[in-house]
């Protein structure tokens, strides 16, 4: 019990103290953790909470959809956006799959994405802007 609250508090304090882009890296992964998460449930035919955690993914996912910036992200935000919508068509009819492949598929495009967003972070000058492609909401802290 107490280990779990200090992990709360752990993880509450880092994302209230993430710059942009690592906020950005931990929402990817949050939703790989839930897929892979997921994929484990639905292999025990724990379909209940595999959903849940499929949703969670599909919160994340929408969140990171939403606050693309168009304007500044050009064709990379309309690929992101491309992406995205991809990944949630095929979180929702993933329950309904006996194939649990897909769950690797899912995991393995957002680990790629997440490779880029730590290579961004990572390069020095791109902080600032993040490359235009920060959701707009944040924008403003980066």
């Amino acid at each position: 019990m107490v280990a779990r609250q200090v992990s709360n508090f752990y993880h509450q304090t880092a994302i209230q103290t993430a710059d942009p882009l690592q906020l950005i890296i931990l929402c990817y992964d949050g939703a790989i953790e839930d897929i892979r998460k997921a994929k484990e449930l639905h292999q025990k035919s724990e379909m209940t909470e595999a959903y849940r955690r499929i949703r969670r993914a599909q919160d994340i996912v929408t969140e990171l959809l939403v606050g693309l910036d168009y304007e500044r992200g050009g064709e990379i935000a309309g690929n992101l956006n491309r992406i995205y919508n991809f990944v949630l068509r095929q979180l929702i009819g993933i329950n309904s799959r006996q194939d649990v492949s897909l769950y690797d598929d899912l995991i393995g495009i957002l680990s790629n994405l997440r490779d880029g967003w730590v290579m961004i972070r990572l390069t020095p000058g791109q902080m600032q802007a993040g490359g235009g492609l920060l959701p707009k909401q944040w924008q403003a802290s980066a």
